[in-house]
């Protein structure tokens, strides 16, 4: 509104009679201009002058905006910069004419109505004819100046942070293109726009992660650099508080952000605005690491900011050039010879951004008047100065073309890369992102247009750490965080405690960190023992670290930043180890299996009878049965069927018998037989220890498949643990069925970690949970094992509240522990050191074989004897039968007969054979 109002003014001041606009003023505004004949370039040794008009303000309420300087302070930066330039910077740099640089005495204007400034400003441009006009850097003026500069086609070259943009400046006046084209190319502002701006802290301020934050403005305009992060869709509005600062002792706006617990402040205000604020924090105790400012000036480098840097506040900033560049440190010796040469006492923190701005734009218009000659010469045609007034059409002819040439310079400046677009504004730029740390502030990254926001190093690599005391939430669960000695958490809550009272691995690991980083720590455990709890009170900085099994997952990066995993691990099943199988009554049958015994026996038979049928073709097995009667007309042959059978078997029992081979083919065969058994009998013998000695354990589950597809054991999580969320959210089909069934049966869930391994030893319960925990308890619970892999890969972080400076600090710690392998001898001492049932610590004595591993043996051994019982009494009632058929007694006598002379432990083992003689049986006796 203030910028159309202006435009008006000038409007009426082209149409109306001066008499009428002399009433119009700005309401409690007064504006000083300058105006100085200061540039004359040399060429063939003759002289021509260049006339430009310098412009800026003072008095009034403007004495303390942006850096509160007045109007000695601005005329000496000014000529400060003309001194640099001729002393250094037109010998530096790669110019094709000497361009000199005249200062001659300045006069002021008292401003103290726009129509008036417009008055006096024409009337210098008409009169001095000047080819160029620099400043004033505020937007109402400089509005008003450009509007001048583009009716006239003058060059209008500023270092304005507030003023208009020229994509929206008077549009009112013309909405035709040719003409917004025209007045885009009068401007030149060195500072970097509002659009760039508006980048550059929404990528620092989504580089900080921050979701919840402050702003506090002081300017109706000032909120124009950061329309982008307020228009963010990926932040809740309802997170953003806007305050705006009316008044130097109004604390209303760091009251509201300590009653919202809002902890990120953004500060859009000018630089006596801003320290104003910055006291007033440090006042209500604000200055403190729980509090991240940031500065939307770009000169926090001339702020005294001794009474914050060790109070470990976190303060953020850009600025435009570093003052230990070589190009800077020239420009500041050439500032401090021209503070000894000049009246003015110019104190150090003055060579603000201002000031190298206003020597860079001074360059720059050295840049583009040099590549102006140079084309004017090559066209064989001179300069002609302006000859316009801002009552008549007439513009200078020379003025496009020579704004033209500032969109083709580009050199490296104090504020670093100097290069324009074609509407005049700043392009090729860096900015630099300072940190405060206790040394002062410190360059932790840089912004570009192409790159966005990056940290070379991180705003928590400071030293802020150093001698702090952090608060430390966590939940009570073994072996993380446990109590010394067996207590209550609500008791121990109830009293004074200290960190001593407490060990584990999460302790452990503290005690490194706070080893390495120079802080102190308070533990404070969660009384629910809920990770939620513990996230919340991270989140609203109630806590400055959660140091515990917190699993790293997308719902708890939202709310709260996490380090690197200092653990890492999956979900898996915890359930019970399963009973040893009872070895089976033929359990020595197990070294071989069915196939094989099958092909054993198969075999068995086989060879007996090869080899029979062998020995019955080879005549070397034919043999006289008495060698002693040559006279003996048969030959025998010892293989017969039951003869072969048996040399088979004995021999597969590594056995002898009395049947022998004699040919060579059988002893071939016989040979071949004999090793396969001894391998066929070693590797039984072999195989048989482990079959005899080993339990079988038989578990009904072996996966999360075979556990989605049953139904008789129950299996749950911990109710609102990160493990629910991942079968909740999972879009793997077993795993949603596994979510579908836990949802179904709200009983299954338990509150802890503890509820769920009883619940597993207490019943047919599966309980999923860390890998971590698992192999915790299964060091300690015997009877309990793991089943199965991980189900999916994650860690464990240690959590901070969101945007902390000391993530990456935490996280370079955590790193090098790991690399040094600290992390894993703490793991080995809390999770195997003091387990019971550790594989060392087993009895290595083999157990002895009982009835049940080798009762099958004793069954066959019976049913052996009983079969060749059986077999015997076969036997003898066959034998009984036939002596029957040769004597004359009756069956039942002649059995009875041979069961005494068989049952009789003394008798004979002489027995008289009977012989048949025609149908009557005669006794001979031996």
């Amino acid at each position: 509104m203030l910028i159309l109002i202006v435009v008006h003014l000038w409007s009426l001041y082209v149409i109306l009679p001066t008499s009428v606009v002399g009433q119009q003023q700005l309401p409690s505004h007064t504006f000083d201009i300058t105006i100085g004949r200061q540039y004359t370039y040399i060429y063939n040794n003759t002289s021509k002058l260049i006339d430009c008009l310098f412009i800026y303000f003072s008095g009034g309420v403007f004495t303390d905006r942006d850096e509160g300087t007045d109007i000695q302070t601005m005329e000496s930066i000014f000529k400060y910069a003309i001194f640099h330039y001729n002393r250094l910077a037109k010998d530096a740099y790669n110019l094709s004419f000497k361009i000199r640089l005249q200062e001659e005495t300045l006069s002021l204007i008292a401003a103290n109505s726009a129509v008036q400034t417009v008055q006096d400003v024409c009337s210098l441009v008409h009169q001095r004819r000047v080819q160029g006009i620099f400043g004033p850097p505020y937007s109402e003026l400089a509005t008003l100046v450009h509007s001048i500069c583009y009716h006239v086609d003058i060059p209008f070259i500023n270092v304005c942070s507030s003023c208009y943009d020229v994509e929206s400046l008077d549009e009112d006046i013309d909405n035709d293109n040719e003409h917004m084209r025209r007045r885009d190319r009068m401007s030149i502002n060195l500072y970097p726009s509002n659009q760039d701006l508006n980048i550059a802290f929404h990528n620092l301020t989504h580089k900080l992660r921050w979701q919840k934050f402050l702003i506090i403005y002081d300017m109706d305009s000032g909120l124009t650099r950061l329309q982008k992060l307020l228009n963010d869709p990926g932040i809740n509005q309802t997170d953003i508080l806007v305050r705006q600062f009316t008044h130097y002792k109004d604390r209303s706006v760091l009251i509201d952000a300590i009653g919202r617990d809002i902890f990120n402040i953004i500060l859009d205000l000018n630089d006596i605005n801003t320290r104003t604020i910055l006291k007033m924090a440090l006042q209500m105790g604000m200055i403190n690491s729980n509090y991240h400012f940031l500065l939307t000036t770009l000169n926090i480098d001339t702020y005294d900011l001794e009474d914050f840097k060790y109070n470990f506040v976190n303060l953020t900033s850009f600025r435009l050039f570093n003052r230990h560049h070589s190009r800077v440190q020239m420009a500041m010796d050439s500032f401090f010879t021209f503070k000894t040469m000049s009246n003015n006492e110019i104190n150090r923190r003055l060579f603000t951004t201002s000031a190298a701005l206003w020597t860079d734009a001074i360059l720059a218009f050295a840049y583009a008047y040099d590549k102006l000659i140079a084309s004017r010469l090559t066209l064989g045609s001179e300069i002609a100065r302006p000859n316009v007034s801002c009552t008549d059409e007439r513009s200078w002819p020379l003025g496009i073309e020579l704004h033209s040439k500032f969109n083709e310079i580009s050199f490296d400046g104090i504020t670093g890369k100097v290069k324009f677009t074609s509407n005049g504004e700043r392009t090729g730029f860096d900015l630099e992102i300072v940190h405060l740390s206790e040394t002062g502030l410190a360059k932790i990254g840089v912004w570009s247009r192409e790159r966005g926001a990056n940290f070379t190093l991180a705003p928590s690599s400071r030293s802020g750490l150093f001698n702090s005391t952090l608060i430390v939430t966590t939940i009570v669960e073994a072996p993380y965080v446990m109590f010394k000695n067996s207590q209550n958490l609500s008791e121990v809550l109830s009293r004074n405690y200290t960190n001593n009272e407490f060990e584990g691995f999460c302790v452990d690991l503290l005690d490194e960190l706070s080893r390495a980083l120079k802080f102190r720590y308070k533990i404070k455990p969660i009384a629910t023992g809920r990770y939620d709890d513990m996230v919340e009170e991270v989140k609203n900085k109630i806590a400055d670290l959660a140091v515990a099994p917190l699993t790293i997952n997308y719902a708890r990066e939202k709310q709260i930043d996490f380090t690197k995993p200092f653990l890492s691990l999956g979900i898996a099943i915890l359930f019970k180890l399963p009973k040893p199988e009872k070895p089976g009554l033929f359990s020595f049958l197990s070294p071989l299996s069915l196939e094989i015994w099958i092909y054993t026996f198969a075999a068995v038979f086989t060879v007996s009878f090869i080899l029979l049928l062998i020995a019955r073709c080879s005549p070397d097995e034919w043999r006289n049965p008495y060698p002693c009667d040559t006279e003996y007309d048969y030959l025998e042959n010892r293989f017969t069927v039951s003869n072969t059978l048996w040399f088979s078997i004995g021999t597969l029992m590594q056995q002898g018998s009395d049947v022998s081979p004699s040919a060579i083919s059988t002893r071939l065969v016989s040979g071949i037989w004999w090793f396969f058994t001894l391998i066929l009998i070693s590797s039984y013998t072999a195989n048989l220890a482990a079959f005899l000695t080993v339990e079988k354990l038989v578990n009904p589950i072996e996966s999360a498949e075979d556990l989605a597809k049953q139904s008789k054991i129950k299996y749950g999580v911990v109710n609102g643990g990160s493990t629910e969320q991942f079968f909740r959210e999972s879009s793997i089909p077993t795993y949603q069925t596994m979510w579908k069934y836990m949802k179904n049966n709200p009983d299954i869930f338990v509150k802890k970690n503890q509820d769920g391994i009883d619940r597993v030893k207490a019943e047919s319960y599966a309980f999923l949970m860390e890998s971590t925990s698992i192999e915790y308890t299964v060091q300690r619970e015997c009877n309990l094992t793991q089943i199965g892999g991980l189900l999916d890969n994650k860690g464990y972080g240690i959590g901070l509240p969101e945007g902390s400076p000391y993530r990456e600090r935490f996280s370079e710690i955590i790193l090098d522990l790991q690399e040094k392998g600290i992390i894993q001898k703490s793991y080995n001492k809390w999770w195997k050191g003091k387990g019971t049932c550790s594989s060392e610590k087993k009895d290595s004595k083999a157990n002895p074989l009982g009835v049940t591993n080798v009762g099958g043996i004793f069954v066959v051994l019976l049913g052996g004897v009983l079969l060749s019982l059986f077999v015997a009494i076969l036997e003898f009632l066959w034998h009984a039968r036939k002596n029957h058929a040769n004597r004359r007694h009756s069956i039942w006598w002649e059995l009875l007969k041979e069961l005494r002379f068989s049952i009789q432990c003394g008798a004979s083992n002489r027995k008289a054979l009977i012989t048949r003689r025609c149908s009557q049986c005669i006794h001979d006796q031996p």
